[in-house]
């Protein structure tokens, strides 16, 4: 399963799946390099950066903000 990273706090990480309720994952569980925005997934007790999930998904969003700053030129 994987998560997506929404912020980053004190407190740990708001982890949001593709359903369901988000929740807080402690730093502890937080694999260095995680950051916000980041696709991640929970290997051995902690959150890994899936780096090909990320990097589509910052794909996606930069095609869609690209298409909405289209719509207001036409």
């Amino acid at each position: 399963m994987f998560y997506f990273v929404d912020r980053i706090t004190p407190t740990g990480a708001v982890l949001e799946p593709p359903e369901g309720p988000s929740f807080t994952a402690p730093p502890e569980q937080l694999a260095p390099g995680v950051r916000e925005g980041d696709v991640v997934r929970l290997r051995g007790g902690l959150y890994h950066t899936d780096t090909g999930q990320t990097q589509a998904r910052r794909a996606r969003i930069a095609a869609l903000l690209g298409r909405l700053g289209q719509k207001g030129k036409e």
